[in-house]
């Protein structure tokens, strides 16, 4: 996954990326028309108003998404289920006991290997690409 931003500030050797939220996010309205940008800082050299091109693969993305919102979501269904099995509670309390632990193991596994994934280069974004600002002469 290629995204095209603009360095809004450099401050020794990091850099401070922006990104306008692409067109296609107009039409999903998922976010609740949240903020138009986002900003990344990365490593490099450039100057303010420079265009970076930065990457991500797309495999990588693909496994992100699946930690942040699969990992979760098949905790609280196992936890739910297993909950209702061996939790003998009246009504379905057990298998809400079940869904909130099943729900928080997997969350803190992400939480407690978060710190690993952030130094690993695999799950960081790389600057393909610097494309100086032309300058009026």
């Amino acid at each position: 996954m290629e995204r095209l931003g603009e360095v809004t500030k450099v401050d020794g050797k990091w850099l401070e990326i922006t990104f306008c939220r692409p067109s296609d996010c107009d039409k999903c309205h998922a976010c609740m028309g949240g903020p138009q940008t986002a900003t990344l800082r990365l490593e490099g050299k450039a100057n303010v108003g420079d265009s970076v091109l930065v990457e991500l693969p797309a495999s990588t993305v693909n496994i992100a998404s699946l930690m942040a919102y699969g990992l979760p979501l098949a905790g609280m269904l196992g936890g739910m289920l297993l909950g209702d099995k061996f939790i003998p509670l009246e009504g379905s309390l057990g298998s809400l006991i079940g869904a909130v632990v099943g729900l928080a193991i997997p969350l803190v596994y992400l939480l407690v290997t978060e710190k690993n994934r952030r130094q690993n280069p695999k799950w960081t974004p790389q600057i393909k690409r610097i494309i100086p600002m032309h300058k009026a002469e």
